[in-house]
């Protein structure tokens, strides 16, 4: 295997402000004399490939330089590769996006000369990678997500985000605040190992760290790497009930909301009463139909 690092850099994350820190993270590996590879994404979706090709080369550290999106196609594309061991692979990020849920919930420092100082020294940890099959009528697909996917409100807001993405890290409040009282609960029925419950929702996440949506907190005390998802279930909210608990959303006190169920499972399955439920992982709509939701136990193994 290569000991270089091999770098996957989306040029246009943080509404192409990345560009600059690219030429300083080159810089300073240079400086460092830290071997590396840097490769540029052209398209969203490219990172995928990038990992496949990475690995096929033996290369088993990738560095990732971008946002939440360019680190969750990263991540399926270490999951997806079939050419190292998942227990081989180190993945690395210095965040240039516009949330950084991820870095954030990892306590990862957007400070340049730190991320250098944890690619020298850091200490590798674990943590799970959840998965979402998404099936409509006779199509299937598998897409994979570390921070946080969920349908209801927070897919409603991201189908309306671009608008928003100009104000840089209040894009997602700014949305929120626009929108929230636009949206209409969801009938739904969801299934664990343990429960089925049935239910109109405002909100119904499947997460594995704290943050998402740009520093929203809907998920409770998430272990990360215990082999569970987090299920929190925002249920039969009246219009008062959301705008009573809108600023709970980032503070983390939704969960004191009585309407609030906290659950944990290895598999939840979910469905809408009528037609299909749009599904959005990491910040990315991921497709709409019946949801089935597993993890890969420390499936990521990290650096920080």
């Amino acid at each position: 295997m290569s000991n270089e690092w091999f770098i996957i850099a989306n040029r246009l994350s943080n509404s192409g402000k990345a560009i600059s820190l690219i030429d300083k993270v080159v810089k300073k590996l240079r400086e460092e004399k830290i071997k590396y590879s840097l490769n540029l994404t052209i398209n969203s979706g490219n990172e995928i490939d990038l990992v496949k090709n990475a690995t096929r080369s033996g290369y088993n550290k990738i560095l990732a330089i971008g946002g939440d999106g360019t680190v969750q196609k990263v991540v399926a594309g270490i999951v997806m590769q079939q050419s190292i061991s998942l227990k081989k692979m180190v993945f690395a990020l210095i965040p240039s996006g516009t949330g950084n849920d991820w870095a954030k919930s990892k306590n990862i420092s957007s400070n340049l000369d730190e991320c250098l100082e944890t690619l020298k020294g850091g200490k590798i940890k674990t943590q799970d990678v959840g998965v979402a099959t998404i099936k409509s009528a006779n199509k299937k697909k598998t897409r994979y997500f570390i921070t946080y996917s969920g349908v209801g409100f927070d897919s409603f807001m991201l189908s309306k985000i671009d608008k928003y993405k100009w104000l840089g890290k209040l894009s997602y409040l700014a949305c929120a605040i626009m929108n929230f009282l636009k949206f209409q609960n969801i009938a739904v029925r969801i299934l664990t190992s343990k429960t089925e419950i049935n239910t109109n929702v405002f909100l119904l996440g499947i997460g594995i760290c704290k943050y998402t949506g740009g520093g929203m907190q809907l998920i409770k005390k998430p272990k990360g790497n215990d082999g569970l998802l987090n299920i929190t279930i925002a249920k039969e909210f009246s219009k008062f009930d959301i705008i009573r608990n809108f600023f709970n959303l980032f503070n983390g006190s939704i969960f004191k909301e009585r309407k609030v169920l906290t659950l944990t499972d290895s598999k939840v399955k979910i469905s809408a009463k009528n037609g299909y439920l749009v599904c959005q992982g990491d910040g990315e709509i991921f497709g709409a139909g019946k949801i089935d939701y597993s993890v890969i136990k420390k499936g990521l193994r990290y650096l920080s």
